[in-house]
């Protein structure tokens, strides 16, 4: 099963929905880890379930993936279990949840299976991570012209320019294109 993961820090909540637009229901898993105050991630996951119409879950302990969008519990780390299972984790990182968590634990998994999109945001979490998920097969796209490109530079750079960019707009796309394959 495709799993279609978005990550990005700064700036990105406002894209995360206009890509999850899709105009139907989800048939694929969407894991979402944008960086953000504890306290704001529920809030944000019933805003992706009004504007997008989506099943959205708050993972709180080990679960088994389905059609719906997944984001951590309020200062916790998102990470695999397995190919079909995700958990959280407390945060032990400065910002929450730590992509580089999330990348590590993709590691043991399928790599074939995932599609990651980078966001806008500040920072370099999860980028001593990318190049060897890269080469194990994991396909990365990076978003063209974010309002913060930090984040999304850092990233690219340790990609060593394998990766595609895209608009919010293809991304969305992409999304629908995989939710109907």
């Amino acid at each position: 099963m495709k799993k279609f993961i978005i990550v990005g820090s700064a700036g990105s909540p406002p894209d995360v929905l206009e890509i999850l637009k899709i105009g139907e229901k989800l048939k694929i898993p969407v894991i979402i880890c944008l960086h953000f105050t504890g306290s704001v991630m529920e809030t944000f996951a019933q805003h992706i379930a009004n504007e997008t119409n989506h099943d959205v879950e708050v993972v709180q302990k080990c679960t088994a993936l389905d059609a719906k969008v997944y984001l951590p519990e309020g200062e916790k780390d998102i990470a695999f279990v397995n190919n079909e299972i995700i958990t959280v984790h407390k945060s032990q990182s400065k910002v929450h949840p730590s992509i580089s968590v999330l990348f590590e634990s993709m590691k043991k998994c399928d790599p074939r299976d995932f599609i990651v999109v980078v966001l806008g945001g500040l920072g370099d979490d999860g980028k001593e991570y990318v190049g060897d998920l890269r080469k194990s097969g994991v396909r990365f796209i990076i978003q063209k012209n974010p309002k913060f490109k930090y984040l999304p530079e850092n990233i690219s750079e340790a990609l060593e320019e394998h990766y595609e960019k895209m608009e919010v707009e293809k991304i969305r796309e992409l999304l629908l294109t995989l939710n109907r394959s």
